[in-house]
């Protein structure tokens, strides 16, 4: 026996589904419409963080320590560094 997987009916609603889908702009302004109570998507706000502003590696994204002293972008490693300078380094040496 092989293994094949039962194949999923289709029923109209996913028809409509799919066809009728709205992007993130539609659902907000239908929301936006509507001017239900309470906070929304544009009326949420949160207050400035008391904690310091975290620095990520451009090259890989983890938490990073330094920065490139050509063009300020930060970097987590030497291995990063090295890429960073071959390929993404924005200001040249001279």
């Amino acid at each position: 026996m092989t293994g094949c997987g039962k194949k999923k009916k289709k029923t109209r609603g996913d028809h409509f589904k799919l066809r009728f889908r709205k992007n993130f702009q539609a659902l907000l302004e239908e929301q936006n419409l509507s001017s239900s109570e309470g906070p929304n998507y544009l009326t949420a706000c949160a207050p400035p963080s008391s904690f310091p502003q975290r620095h990520f590696c451009s090259v890989c994204g983890f938490p990073s320590n330094y920065c490139c002293v050509s063009c300020g972008a930060r970097y987590c490693c030497v291995k990063c560094l090295g890429t960073h300078q071959e390929t993404r380094c924005l200001k040249w040496t001279v």
